[in-house]
């Protein structure tokens, strides 16, 4: 994953075994707010997501994706401004 702050978008890249994923925005100190994106499998592996919706302030991106046969995930915390 790699957020762009001055473009408001996250960048996820994903491997060609990739068959479902999903994207989950937790904002902190702030368990109410919250929103997953299902991603759509496609022949590009490098997806952007726009994050400019997102409301200002910290929060934790959880990158879920499958395969087929396992299950992986990457966490990062981004600052939305």
């Amino acid at each position: 994953m790699n957020f762009e702050p001055t473009r408001n978008q996250l960048a996820v890249v994903l491997p060609a075994t990739c068959r479902k994923a999903e994207v989950t925005f937790q904002k902190r100190f702030d368990a109410g707010d919250e929103v997953r994106l299902t991603l759509a499998p496609c022949r590009l592996s490098r997806q952007v997501i726009p994050t400019g919706q997102l409301s200002t302030g910290l929060w934790h991106v959880i990158l879920n994706w499958w395969d087929g046969k396992s299950h992986y995930w990457r966490e990062q915390d981004i600052m939305v401004q």
